[in-house]
């Protein structure tokens, strides 16, 4: 059987000095991480329109994307992927800091540095954190 590698659109969402941040539930892979707002491409879908998508069902919160961070493919015990990270604002007229849906929170970058995130997110979380 094919394995595909599955395309994943991924909002890096920064407001007021703070990035989006939830919990990758249990019984998902990765369970117990941190993880950005994201989730699976459709078929017809680009990387970047998943991203607003997933953060809106995600979070609640529109936002607006604003610069493609990177691309990165990694391979898991679970599947392959490519992920797509768009680092992304709020959309006009939201407050900074907008309430997002349980289990996102917003974080501080200080913060951002001590939680464990998947593997695959490596590369943007060093570039987060070296701005």
């Amino acid at each position: 059987m094919l394995n595909l590698r599955k395309r994943i659109g991924i909002a890096v969402v920064e407001s007021a000095g703070r990035i989006l941040v939830g919990l990758r539930p249990v019984g998902v892979p990765l369970s117990g991480l941190s993880e950005f707002p994201g989730g699976k491409c459709e078929a017809d879908e680009t990387p970047r329109s998943c991203a607003v998508r997933e953060c809106r069902e995600e979070t609640g919160l529109l936002i607006v994307p604003r610069e493609h961070l990177a691309t990165i493919e990694h391979t898991y015990a679970h599947g392959d992927v490519e992920l797509h990270f768009w680092r992304c604002g709020l959309s006009p007229g939201l407050p900074d800091q907008a309430p997002a849906t349980f289990p996102f929170r917003w974080v501080t970058f200080e913060e951002l540095a001590t939680l464990e995130f998947p593997e695959a997110n490596k590369t943007v979380l060093v570039q987060l954190l070296s701005q």
